[in-house]
């Protein structure tokens, strides 16, 4: 059983997703069958019976036509003030490390690319650190 912050989270996010779910005027039955999923199992997943698990919000968002950002800024809509140390340590690093967009974050493939020529570049240095040391 999860401890009581991971449980208001849970709740959180259940009931953003049975908000959703209203707003665009759905069913649990046709949220189902979007993702193949039997009602009571859908059912007993927003009683809490069946740990939530982040595929199942996911799975729920996408078949409610949401990306998962789009959820998440739902569930999340402003970031809390002051902002934690490792938030900001994580914030500087990428901002040493990565182009950053518009948004604030590189996308995957950016970001993918500007880690693997940092590492590239790190390498790099060191051998010739190794090298130029002998």
């Amino acid at each position: 059983m999860p401890d009581k912050p991971e449980k208001e989270e849970l709740d959180r996010l259940l009931l953003v997703l049975r908000t959703v779910i209203r707003l665009v005027g759905l069913s649990l039955g046709e949220i189902g069958r979007r993702l193949d999923m039997a009602p009571p199992h859908l059912s007993r997943l927003f009683r809490g019976s069946i740990e939530l698990k982040v595929e199942h919000v996911l799975a729920i968002s996408r078949a409610l036509g949401l990306s998962p950002a789009e959820f998440f800024e739902l569930a999340y809509p402003r970031r809390p003030d002051p902002p934690s140390e490792s938030s900001k340590a994580i914030h500087k690093l990428l901002r040493n490390m990565l182009p950053i967009e518009r948004e604030g974050w590189p996308s995957a493939a950016i970001a993918e690319e500007a880690l693997q020529g940092k590492i590239q570049e790190s390498v790099r240095r060191a051998l010739q650190d190794l090298i130029g040391g002998r």
